[in-house]
């Protein structure tokens, strides 16, 4: 037998072999069309408000967010904060006239943007109940009330953010309604509520309100 064949023939062992000692190809399977995969970053989806919820945040009364303020019959009952004046811009805050006694309203370019309830007094200590003389506000919601409570009567959706000065011992919980356009913000402090606003998201996003 010549070395030319027994050289072929060796190869063709060796290659048999390398065949036979290669691992078989790993088994693909779907994933089940119930188990979609998921990303632990992938933000929360908001979910529409009630059509009881979303009236709640559109008014207070006979006041409509995105509504016009400042020439109509009434509209000179509610005190001005100054704050135009101060800041020589188009944002001013009003108390009193219909407004619930503890609740404030701003106006944007003569349109309400948002209605505001801040905490008044010792913000540490806890409100296991809304007074009795409280303003009401969206989803029974309360300043002073634990924040483990607050998330449980707010929608999904609810997108937690540091608050710009307390943090981190404080923050922001935002929910916003894209169906209406309409956003709610809570600011926290050490487990509690501080203040709550409601209106136009862009009017919700400010931090000092006018300021």
């Amino acid at each position: 037998m010549s070395r030319q064949l027994i050289r072929s023939g060796a190869l063709a062992c060796l290659g048999m072999a390398l065949l036979a000692c290669k691992p078989p190809e790993p088994e693909v399977r779907p994933l089940p069309a119930s188990a979609p995969p998921t990303s632990p970053e992938a933000a929360p989806v908001a979910e529409p408000a009630s059509p009881a919820a979303a009236a709640q945040l559109a008014a207070v009364g006979e006041l409509r967010i995105g509504a016009l303020f400042g020439k109509g019959p009434g509209d000179d009952a509610f005190v001005s904060a100054g704050m135009r004046e101060a800041m020589e811009g188009d944002c001013e805050y009003y108390d009193r006239g219909t407004l619930p006694e503890g609740m404030s309203m701003m106006v944007i370019g003569e349109r309400i943007a948002r209605f505001d309830v801040h905490g008044e007094g010792d913000l540490s200590v806890r409100v296991d109940a809304p007074p009795a003389a409280a303003p009401p506000i969206p989803f029974g919601l309360w300043v002073g009330m634990g924040v483990a409570e607050a998330k449980q009567r707010l929608p999904a959706g609810v997108v937690v953010s540091p608050h710009a000065y307390v943090s981190p011992d404080g923050d922001y919980l935002t929910w916003t309604d894209k169906a209406t356009q309409l956003a709610l913000r809570l600011e926290t402090l050490n487990g509690l509520v501080t203040s709550i606003y409601w209106g136009q998201p862009d009017a919700v996003e400010l931090i000092e309100g006018c300021a």
